[in-house]
């Protein structure tokens, strides 16, 4: 966000100033005290906690007012709901970008965002670019705001990640962040809780191709419900992605290898084809490389560049991390978050690094939430294919996680939490092992894997 005076801040939001400078400028937003930076506008947020408890503690690292429901003892710009505010500030934001507004690219779908997020970003500032791009897990009615609002006023794309968890939340992104990309990456069982059928869930995922103008270009998996991809409604181009070349298929991938430096393909769209490297490890993850480079070649750039920007690409921890241990142990780090589809994409990957490295292979899987009344049936459904991939010890970490050991028919090992499993896995690991690891976030198995590493480190 430019930097812009509180008084006209104060005018966007429909604010009451209480002890507030007018003249004094704000640029950059937080909902965190902990992470204010000088002259940011800190929205005090009611949770867990209420976000006016911390509104010194933000003046004190550089807020220069907080935006709260009542006066504070800071400046305080007083708003009936500050998240709305925060929201509308946002939008306000976008719509008074100089010289002009940034393109917006939304990427939603059940898994691979963050990888297809990861993946454009790179493609687009390898071809010297300046963008600004959802960082963490930023991808909410909290986390996409304060994404904008902190981006370079630089920036000529914005590519924003859209989760949902309830029909609507992506058409509300939407409205914060109109697109004229969007990317949907797959549609697969999560939040079934919430949404109660994948039926739903397409159809809340397919609000971002609604909310796209008619100039707008929509990439998608081919095959992909129609509910999903809105193909009612009349766009300038679609982009389908597929692992193969077949009818309806725009663009593919062939000639698929692994390596010790990671995936190695040949990318086609059309007559037109690029070999690419990129240091990412996973076949499961050619979606999503296909998927942002689909959102690429809507922004005008050509298959090269996408070749070129997926050899620089570097994910975020957690997501298909490669490292050794002593004893020649392997462990693929997948940890940071899981659903049926990719755990099974995971076992598939994990079974046939070990077959092709003759090592024996562990399993660690936690609980996967959100998954409604058929959650007992999916952890069960992936026990049954970590047998029959031949996983040789699998280790189950969660509540839920017991499942895994009703589908599974050899050696299964129950952990309440990842410090017990942690131990459990120091205890039996052999050298020469293959590890996987997967789990829903709340399991916590980013701590199993911090511990394996200060435990069996190389040395």
């Amino acid at each position: 966000m430019k930097a812009t005076s509180l008084e006209r801040i104060s005018e966007v939001l429909n604010a009451t100033p209480s002890g507030v400078d007018g003249e004094a400028l704000a640029c950059g937003a937080a909902t965190d005290s902990r992470v204010v930076r000088e002259g940011n506008l800190f929205f005090a947020l009611r949770g867990r906690t209420d976000g006016a408890d911390f509104a010194e503690d933000a003046a004190r690292r550089g807020a220069v007012a907080t935006v709260a429901s009542r006066p504070l003892s800071t400046p305080t710009l007083v708003v009936e709901d500050p998240l709305l505010a925060l929201q509308r500030l946002a939008r306000w934001a976008i719509e008074t970008w100089e010289p002009h507004a940034p393109a917006i690219v939304g990427i939603t779908g059940s898994v691979g965002k963050t990888t297809t997020k990861d993946a454009l970003a790179a493609i687009l500032r390898s071809a010297g670019r300046r963008i600004a791009a959802t960082g963490g897990n930023f991808n909410n009615e909290i986390g996409l705001p304060l994404t904008v609002l902190n981006a370079d006023v630089r920036a000529e794309f914005l590519v924003l990640e859209m989760g949902a968890t309830h029909p609507g939340d992506i058409a509300h992104l939407c409205r914060i962040a109109p697109p004229q990309v969007g990317v949907l990456t797959a549609i697969a069982p999560v939040h079934l809780d919430s949404f109660g059928s994948l039926e739903a869930l397409a159809s809340t995922k397919g609000e971002l191709a609604m909310a796209l103008p008619e100039s707008g270009v929509l990439v998608s998996p081919a095959g992909a419900p129609e509910a999903a991809t809105g193909r009612g409604r009349k766009l300038r181009w679609r982009i389908t992605f597929g692992r193969e070349a077949r009818e309806g298929v725009d663009l593919w991938a062939s000639d698929l290898e692994e390596s010790e430096e990671g995936l190695r393909f040949e990318m086609h769209l059309g007559d037109q084809s690029e070999r690419v490297r990129t240091p990412v490890f996973g076949t499961h993850l050619i979606e999503p490389l296909l998927a942002a480079s689909g959102g690429a070649l809507a922004l005008g750039l050509t298959l090269e560049d996408c070749a070129r920007g997926l050899l620089r690409l570097r994910r975020t921890g957690l997501r298909g991390e490669v490292y050794r241990l002593r004893d020649d142990i392997v462990v693929y780090d997948d940890s940071y978050n899981a659903s049926p589809v990719a755990v099974e994409a995971v076992l598939r990957y994990g079974s046939a690094q070990a077959r092709k490295q003759n090592r024996r292979l562990v399993a660690v899987l936690g609980s996967m939430f959100e998954l409604g009344p058929g959650a007992r049936a999916y952890h069960q459904e992936a026990g049954r294919l970590a047998a029959k991939l031949g996983v040789d010890v699998l280790v189950c970490v969660g509540e839920e996680a017991r499942w895994y050991a009703e589908g599974f028919s050899g050696e299964a090992i129950l952990c309440n939490d990842a410090e017990s499993a942690g131990e459990r896995l120091g205890e039996l690991l052999q050298g020469g092992d293959y590890v996987i690891v997967k789990g829903s976030r709340g399991v916590g198995l980013d701590a199993l894997t911090h511990r394996l590493r200060e435990k069996l480190t190389l040395v």
